[in-house]
């Protein structure tokens, strides 16, 4: 009786207005047609059914009525059918702007699978795009991408900024809601995508607030009982959803992070390998190149490779058999699971054999163009004193102009005696002018710098630039030395087309690339932070003529050989302009060699840096 009364009571209450005007399109569609039935069976018996009908549907056929009676009813009849025809047009009309509204606003659903979601909106994104949109191109299909921002105004930007030719092999659909709310993940199909990542916004004040947001999304996604578990579920398969959170260099954020998600998010921290790789490539711009090539997706650029897919036992043989036996690519290592379950990668693994458990890391352009020929030579290496090992820390004159970026662990790249004379060549000036006066500049040219680092804000950083190559624009071994720090894509983008000698280093860029890899291989951030670090495997640079002679320096082959017998493997050549080629086997414009070797083999004496930190820090506080 209750459930009669119940249903009784919703039927009574559909015909008001205001249940009407809110109910779906569909609703008051059935229902227009509904009530347009009712009147054309009710006319009937005054029309005829036919009459009643094509009077209602079409107006003209009134002239068909015949007599007082269909006169009047016929009338009648042509009133109410422009009325509820009326209804319909209004109906769609409001549907299809309010549709409209809604793909402005981001707020349509997007049901389809195999895409990925990019959530928050920060000034890497459109380099991070510009990486998936390579990488797309280069496999030959178009990437659905699904970019998710918690208001109305970031959707509108973005949309207003977006130039479809530039990412021409993405299918870009942008999408808003509240983050907070697991029923807007749901309303992107969270469940069938490949990959979600989770951007540090850029509209919170402070680091702090960023790290907030991001682990207040974390913690609505994980709380979600059936996300979990179909997480889990991916990751039991080996099928895992490439999930990772960007986070601050805050230790506090991290912990937190890692905590929550227990391994299903990769937390991403880019400052701390980013800065690394910055700190490095102040002493030497080469190795901010190296990464910058190593983490795009075109070029040389490093993949996890499944040994299965030669066709052949390679299980059991040694480092040095593989790494001699396999063309199209350079085998770096191995990476895979331990007896204890625990992911661990071996780099420079001489004298290990390879496992079942084990994949092969290669840094090649073309990944399916490795193939593996066994060879009958014996692989047993000799060390020749003539080739000596690189060095952790160098020798640098290194100056610096500003202090606008933290200068990381530039000190774990540099001697103790470079670091003392950097505390020395670091000017930042109160006033502005100082940078643009002659007299400094004489200080530059005269002091015999190998570095320049112009370390200001993105303004004062491309005027002094600008103002240094206006000055000494013949002057291409001094423009050499310059390698300017910049945060903002555009304005480092104006200088690299400048096609001058000096360096740029944008910070973003390189940090999009390395998300961008991370979102595909979670594993990579693994790798970058071995290489990035000087603890453990790096890349190193060994000088033709006086790390190694010359005349050892013509066969690729031979030449791998010999770095071999010393544990290094051989990477590619650095010109004189400092520009890296991959796996070059054309050495008339070598200058250096760049390896991957088992850390340097000279290293500062700890108390020497100690009692050098602790100069610097009295020198500090007595100013």
């Amino acid at each position: 009786m209750d459930q009669i009364k119940g249903a009784w009571e919703k039927l009574r209450r559909l015909p008001t207005a205001e249940r009407f005007a809110l109910a779906p399109v569909w609703v008051q569609l059935v229902a227009i047609f509904i009530t347009s039935a009712v009147l054309i069976f009710m006319m009937a018996p005054f029309l005829s059914l036919r009459l009643a009908y094509m009077i209602f549907a079409d107006p003209a056929y009134y002239s068909e009525a015949e007599g007082p009676l269909q006169l009047v009813v016929g009338l009648v009849q042509v009133l109410l059918g422009m009325v509820l025809f009326s209804f319909i047009i209004s109906v769609l009309s409001a549907a299809l702007v309010k549709y409209i509204e809604n793909i402005r606003s981001g707020s349509l659903g997007f049901v389809r699978s195999g895409h990925m979601i990019f959530v928050n909106y920060n000034v890497k994104l459109p380099l991070i795009l510009d990486q998936l949109d390579i990488r797309a191109k280069a496999r030959g299909v178009t990437e659905e991408i699904v970019l998710l921002f918690s208001d109305i105004d970031t959707v509108a930007n973005f949309r207003n900024q977006m130039d479809p030719k530039r990412w021409k092999n993405l299918d870009i659909f942008v999408r808003q809601g509240d983050l907070m709310n697991f029923k807007t993940f749901e309303r992107i199909s969270v469940f069938e995508a490949l990959s979600l990542v989770i951007l540090l916004p850029d509209r919170a004040q402070s680091h702090f607030l960023a790290d907030n947001i991001n682990l207040k999304i974390l913690t609505t996604l994980v709380n979600n009982q059936q996300y979990r578990k179909h997480l889990e579920e991916r990751r039991a398969s080996r099928k895992p959803v490439k999930c990772s959170i960007e986070l601050s260099n805050n230790a506090d954020s991290r912990v937190i992070a890692q905590k929550m998600s227990q391994a299903l998010f990769t937390v991403i921290t880019p400052g701390d390998v980013i800065g690394s790789i910055l700190a490095r490539g102040k002493v030497d711009i080469v190795f901010y190149k190296v990464f910058f090539e190593v983490m795009a997706f075109d070029g040389s650029t490093i993949h996890f490779v499944n040994p299965q897919v030669f066709g052949l036992e390679l299980v059991g043989k040694s480092f040095e058999e593989l790494y001699f036996g396999f063309e199209g690519g350079t085998l770096l290592g191995y990476s895979g699971i331990n007896q204890a379950g625990e992911y661990r990668m071996r780099l420079c693994p001489f004298g290990q054999n390879l496992t079942s458990s084990d994949w092969l890391l290669f840094l090649t352009t073309k990944v399916n163009r490795i193939v593996f020929r066994p060879s009958d030579d014996s692989f047993k290496l000799e060390k020749l004193d003539d080739i000596i090992p690189p060095t952790e820390s160098v020798a640098k004159q290194i100056c610096v102009i500003g202090n606008h970026n933290p200068l990381g662990n530039i000190d774990d790249f540099i001697d103790v005696q470079s670091m003392r004379a950097l505390e020395e060549a670091h000017f930042v000036f109160d006033n502005q002018e100082e940078y643009f006066s002659d007299k400094f500049l004489q200080r530059l040219k005269s002091s015999n710098f190998e570095n320049i680092v112009v370390n200001l804000d993105d303004e004062t950083g491309f005027r002094l630039t600008m103002w240094l190559v206006s000055k000494e624009g013949e002057n291409d071994d001094f423009l050499k030395k310059i390698v300017t720090i910049l945060g903002d894509p555009v304005t480092e983008n104006l200088l690299s087309h400048y096609h001058l000698k000096f360096n740029t280093v944008l910070s973003h860029k390189l940090s999009a690339r390395y998300i961008a890899q991370i979102s595909f291989q979670k594993n990579l951030d693994r790798l970058f932070e071995e290489l990035a670090f000087p603890e453990g495997v790096e890349f190193n640079l060994l000088e033709i003529g006086k790390h190694i002679p010359h005349d050892l320096v013509n066969d690729r082959k031979e030449l791998t050989r010999l770095l071999a017998g010393q544990q290094l493997i051989y990477l590619g050549i650095v010109d004189e302009d400092k520009n890296v080629y991959f796996e070059s086997s054309n050495f008339a414009a070598a200058k250096q060699i760049l390896v991957l070797s088992q850390g340097g083999s000279e290293n500062p004496d700890s108390a020497q840096r100690a009692t050098l930190e602790s100069t610097i820090s009295k020198q500090k506080s007595a100013e």
